[in-house]
């Protein structure tokens, strides 16, 4: 039980750090971020994903460590990425750290997100995906939140911004707990859009 206390307590230091990071780097671009230039621009992009991976990072999680590892790697090349987070036993204070690195790494113009997939993590709920929908970027084509504890805020707030995605071609949240409004809300976009792929 100890044990337990004391991971409890070094991940939530791991927690405030990310977040104390997070806060300087945007002071940063507040403080520099005028008449940036091109090799600016690159810095700028390079924070954002720096924000991402260290909220990766922080949550301790062997998957994300993995997918921080990846996106460290490919970074200096990578104009795109995936990040596929799934059965990682991940819950909603890790959602929203995550949810609040892929947000920066889109407003310091870092490298686009195509597909994300946190399936089959049942400790996400409501509150893990409110966060995340009110962080995906428009750039984002494919979405697998399957079996994630999700009802129907989870649901309202996902439709919401699958609605304004342009560029969404996939998304699979079947598993989860929604009404049967929140199913017909699917539904009828999936019909409004015919080349939007809904498992639901």
């Amino acid at each position: 039980m100890e044990q337990n206390n004391n991971h409890l307590s070094r991940r939530q230091i791991l927690r405030n750090g990310v977040i104390g990071s997070m806060v300087l780097f945007s002071g940063v671009v507040v403080s520099f971020g005028i008449g940036i230039t091109a090799a600016g621009h690159e810095v700028d992009s390079q924070m954002g994903i720096s924000v991402l991976i260290s909220a990766l990072r922080s949550t301790g999680n062997v998957v994300c460590l993995n997918a921080a590892e990846r996106l460290e790697a490919s970074r200096a090349s990578k104009v795109e990425y995936d990040l596929h987070l799934r059965k990682a036993d991940l819950g909603a204070s890790d959602a929203e750290i995550i949810a609040h690195g892929i947000h920066q790494n889109y407003l310091h113009n870092g490298p686009a997100l195509r597909s994300f997939s946190m399936s089959y993590n049942p400790g996400l709920t409501d509150s893990g995906v409110v966060a995340l929908a009110r962080a995906f970027p428009s750039t984002l084509t494919e979405l697998g939140l399957v079996g994630c504890a999700i009802g129907d805020e989870g649901g309202a707030a996902l439709l919401r911004w699958s609605k304004q995605a342009a560029e969404l071609r996939m998304i699979c949240v079947e598993g989860n707990g929604f009404s049967s409004s929140i199913k017909l809300g699917f539904t009828a976009l999936a019909q409004e859009r015919p080349s939007l792929l809904i498992v639901v």
